[in-house]
């Protein structure tokens, strides 16, 4: 590319973006949502003829890359090969509109963490348009209990446990993935899956100890889920064998809300332990993402309608179970049959099967099931 053609294509990319930055800033005074078509963190290091110049630059690009990593966010890794690739002007106007943190500059050189905020409405077309399958739904937290076994001892709480100390550096430390920028960047975002990992105070403890983790023991399970807002338990059950200087890390791990067998995995290479831990753990996590993103998956050509009834305490309830109702993804209507003071007989539209819904409506906290013939859903009891 000569100079001239250089030039060109910047000054072109300026009007673009400055034109529409005007707009977007007037709404971003204030902090963008946590929503899901916001990607955060997006970290820019551009150098131009001018600051002015390299600004451009690097909004351009942070905007390229947030706009890839919200539709690898979405949709399912063996998909990603064939998600779209858009210019500069078709991609500014999906943007609701985006906010700078960080900001360095110099003669010619622009830093800054970008946030872009997408919007919904203009991005699933284009996914739709491509048959391009994707899942909108949010789980409540994962809390991860990393249970590691040395020399016939098994620790979770105790010391030594390093497998614990690396999970517990990169949720709680922040010590993502490094290098890759694709990888990074999906890692600043909030996932569809969020996990945690309990900070091992006495109390957690005394709730949960290694062999109640081990067996899933169901009321020790409870406690700490409820403790922490958890959706469910994952046991992380590790292994290292170092013989001659080549390292073998056996896992296996489990879901407390899954009836299925546990998942079992070895790693072998990293040239220091705390390596083949880090590398685990990155494929422990995008495996888990992957397959909630799986099955949360919504056949949109297949439409459904329950009929249901739900007991209320007031409007103020009945309100809060709509609210939470209408937030989820599959749902694309709500009717009211009948109302009484203290029951509600109505049907949801919804796209998707019914199982799909049911786990849905379930990370709201609220329980679909059938009595005798017929559907209600009601607020999940606290135990």
């Amino acid at each position: 590319m000569t100079e001239t053609q250089q030039n060109n294509r910047l000054n072109t990319t300026l009007r673009i973006l400055v034109a529409s930055s005007l707009l977007i800033f007037s709404i971003c005074s204030s902090a963008l949502g946590s929503g899901l078509y916001s990607i955060q963190g997006i970290a820019v290091d551009k150098t131009a003829g001018s600051a002015s110049a390299a600004r451009v630059l690097a909004v351009a690009e942070g905007q390229s890359r947030a706009f890839s990593t919200l539709l690898r966010k979405l949709t399912p890794k063996s998909y990603h090969g064939e998600l779209p690739r858009l210019s500069d002007s078709d991609l500014t106007s999906l943007v609701r509109g985006f906010q700078v943190r960080n900001e360095k500059t110099s003669s010619q050189r622009y830093l800054a963490d970008l946030t872009f905020e997408f919007k919904r409405d203009l991005v699933l077309p284009i996914l739709t348009a491509r048959d391009i399958p994707y899942s909108e739904s949010i789980s409540k937290p994962l809390l991860v209990l990393p249970v590691f076994e040395d020399k016939g001892i098994k620790n979770l709480w105790d010391e030594p446990n390093p497998w614990r100390d690396v999970w517990v550096d990169v949720f709680e430390g922040g010590k993502g993935p490094r290098g890759n920028i694709k990888r990074q960047d999906d890692w600043a975002q909030n996932a569809l899956l969020p996990i945690m990992v309990p900070s091992g105070t006495l109390d957690d403890m005394k709730m949960v100890d290694v062999e109640d983790a081990i067996y899933l023991r169901e009321e020790a399970i409870n406690r700490i889920s409820e403790e922490y807002g958890a959706g469910a338990i994952l046991v992380a059950y590790a292994s290292l064998q170092n013989q001659n200087g080549i390292r073998r890390l056996d896992i296996s791990y489990q879901r407390s809300d899954l009836i299925s067998p546990a998942v079992i995995e070895s790693f072998t290479g990293g040239d220091t332990d705390r390596d083949i831990y880090r590398a685990a753990i990155f494929d422990v996590i995008e495996n888990l993402q992957e397959s909630w993103k799986d099955q949360n998956i919504l056949d949109r050509n297949v439409e459904n309608r329950l009929a249901l009834s739900t007991s209320i305490t007031g409007l103020n309830d009945w309100l809060n179970v709509q609210s939470k109702t209408r937030s989820i993804p599959a749902v694309q209507d709500l009717t009211v049959r009948e109302m009484s003071v203290d029951r509600v007989f109505w049907e949801i539209n919804f796209v998707g099967d019914l199982a799909q819904l049911k786990s849905a409506l379930g990370q709201r906290d609220l329980v679909l099931q059938n009595e005798d013939g017929y559907w209600t859903l009601h607020k999940k009891e606290n135990p």
